[in-house]
């Protein structure tokens, strides 16, 4: 006979609620956990594990009496610097997951001797500095070039940011969904987030935003990292925003792709409609011509009623995913080379077992063993 267990019909409700689901539609997910709630009857072990993994709940949270308080170490924002209220499982899932990755490879890094970073914070008083200064400060930081996009091509250029920002201890994960469920990260929900650290930030990318903003958005994070502020963003970073950190964050990000003094003589080199400047500029400068668009906007090339124009023009069509493509090619940019590179030592060295490894890369044993080759 399987033996039941009781547990609190409070955190049964509370645990419905977080997953996203409604007492009244909890019938259509798992039936057996109404009874349950009223105290009709009581879960078997087998039952209560099968619930936990449904509704995506850790199962020990189900043996509590009253429900745990979950707090995200990061806040999420509208453009009108409103918070997001209470952001969907999913989000949070995603959140805990890299800064389980974050808090393992914190701990590793200080066990081998690695210092703080000097630069991590450095714009913290970014309202006493220009714009300009800190751009040229990331840049000198980060030993950037402001001719990057000579350096690399359009369809390359979301990669070679990654690798030139993971050089310096900052870490990318970009995907679009969380874990091997494969859940959908909401876009209107979560564009990205970092979660800022002295030995090691981490940066996330959400790869279902389609509408060409993926790298304005990681260099967004990036200016966040040098303020020294952990913060998600549930809206289009070139969307303008009314708060002056994410303004201050937007204006150096758009210096670093697109350094004004370029973009001047960019601009007025040719004599061309304004939204086949846009067009010609955004393939010169590997960036989406929403960026084009801001940056004229910025430097008083078009009035604010042309920037709505072609804004509202640029972001109402349907974004579809480029055919192609595979496993091989997406596993990168979901795991980090870079934070499988120092998994991989710790692994070698003893430090960790292999089932750790490999739930820290979220890749079964033969898949992490291909990685390196295959990445």
């Amino acid at each position: 006979m399987s033996t039941r267990v009781k547990i609190s019909p409070r955190t049964l409700v509370w645990a419905t609620e977080r997953s996203g689901l409604s007492i009244d539609n909890l019938f259509d997910v798992y039936p057996k956990a109404l009874d349950w709630i009223r105290e009709e009857s009581e879960p078997t072990v087998k039952q209560l594990e099968s619930f936990a993994k449904k509704i995506h709940v850790p199962f020990g949270f189900l043996f509590l009496n009253n429900p745990p308080k979950e707090i995200l170490p990061i806040t999420f924002y509208r453009s009108n610097g409103k918070v997001v209220e209470n952001p969907p499982l999913v989000i949070k899932d995603l959140v805990n997951q890299i800064k389980v990755k974050q808090e393992w490879l914190k701990d590793f890094l200080i066990d081998n001797n690695y210092d703080k970073l000097d630069f991590v914070g450095s714009l913290k008083d970014f309202n006493k500095i220009d714009v300009i200064e800190g751009a040229d400060k990331v840049r000198i930081a980060l030993k950037l070039n402001k001719t990057w996009y000579e350096e690399t091509t359009k369809d390359k250029s979301f990669r070679y940011w990654i690798d030139k920002i993971e050089r310096n201890r900052i870490f990318v994960i970009s995907t679009g969904y969380v874990g091997n469920n494969k859940r959908n990260v909401d876009v209107e929900i979560c564009k990205g987030f970092t979660l800022v650290d002295d030995i090691c930030s981490f940066i996330y990318i959400n790869t279902n935003n389609l509408g060409g903003g993926r790298i304005f958005t990681l260099l967004h994070e990036l200016i966040h990292v040098f303020v020294g502020t952990s913060i998600g963003i549930s809206y289009n970073p070139i969307h303008p925003s009314s708060q002056p950190l994410e303004k201050f964050c937007d204006a150096v990000a758009s210096e670093i792709l697109v350094p004004t003094s370029f973009f001047i003589t960019s601009w007025n080199s040719v004599k061309e409609t304004i939204s086949e400047k846009i067009s010609r500029l955004a393939k010169q400068y590997h960036v989406s011509k929403l960026v084009i668009l801001k940056k004229a906007l910025d430097c008083n090339f078009i009035q604010q009623s042309d920037f709505w124009e072609f804004y509202n023009f640029y972001t109402s069509g349907s974004f579809k995913k480029k055919p192609g493509g595979d496993f091989w090619n997406s596993k990168p940019y979901e795991v980090s080379r870079k934070f499988y590179s120092f998994v991989d030592i710790a692994l070698k060295q003893g430090k960790i077992l292999p089932s750790n490894a490999y739930k820290l890369t979220n890749m079964k044993a033969n898949t992490y063993e291909n990685f390196k080759k295959n990445s």
